[in-house]
């Protein structure tokens, strides 16, 4: 069976991996916290969705962990739910079975995939009293022959490079939004450059941009993180490996 991978909107991927249906950091609904309105439709519906098997959290960030969205997958697929330490109170809270937690360099594996939980550079917290009491991550999926890294949130970081030595990755999944004010988000969040050069680190065969063009959560205008990236992926002759997607659109391998 073929891979496909597909954004959602936002951090939210559907990846099909032959038989296999995985989604990370699903959010559907309209506002994140009820605070930041949706300025565009997420490219699948919820009654789209095919039957989830996974799904993965990368922190507990509202616009990453989303309780409403959480409630309604584990209603209709209940899937097992990944998360970091410290991160999967949050799975139970909403009444999930099936509830894996991982640290840095943990992997867990079933039903012919493997999911490594691997470092961020970021930070976590719902509440101003719970700053970094949980941990963030980023996760490498492998299987049906394939290797997905998924960044969630991160700044730049050394440890890209030492994600390439680990893992022969096919598609980065990297964000590229929400960078400016640069004094606030530089060393939490990637430019469009910064990401850019972490694909080129990781050596991975393709990158594919997310977090971006969904909600304003930051001061760039909406429509620049995919113009600086062409410009930079030109700049450093990679644009053929580089796909930016609409929400809705897929990449297939």
């Amino acid at each position: 069976m073929s891979n496909s991978i597909t954004l959602i909107n936002h951090a939210t991927i559907l990846l099909r991996l032959g038989s296999i249906n995985l989604l990370t950091d699903p959010i559907l609904t309209r506002t994140v916290s009820f605070i930041l309105p949706r300025l565009q439709k997420a490219g699948l519906s919820f009654e789209e969705l095919p039957p989830i098997h996974s799904v993965l959290i990368s922190h507990n960030h509202y616009d990453h962990l989303n309780l409403k969205t959480l409630r309604r997958i584990r209603r209709t697929f209940s899937p097992i739910v990944v998360f970091p330490t410290g991160v999967a109170r949050y799975g139970r809270r909403v009444g999930f079975k099936k509830v894996v937690e991982l640290g840095w360099g943990e992997s867990f594996s079933n039903d012919g995939m493997t999911i490594t939980c691997v470092p961020a550079k970021h930070f976590s917290g719902r509440l101003p009293w719970d700053r970094n009491r949980s941990l963030f991550c980023g996760y490498v999926i492998q299987a049906n022959g394939c290797t997905v890294y998924f960044a969630g949130d991160s700044g730049y970081a050394p440890f890209f490079r030492e994600l390439g030595k680990l893992f022969a990755i096919d598609v980065a999944l990297l964000p590229i939004g929400a960078y400016r004010p640069q004094q606030w988000f530089k060393g939490i969040h990637m430019s469009p450059g910064e990401a850019v050069q972490a694909f080129l680190d990781l050596g991975a065969k393709h990158f594919i941009p997310i977090h971006w063009g969904t909600f304003k959560i930051s001061d760039e205008p909406m429509s620049e993180p995919p113009i600086l990236v062409r410009q930079e992926a030109l700049a450093k002759g990679v644009e053929d490996r580089v796909h930016i997607l609409r929400n809705g659109e897929t990449f297939s391998s």
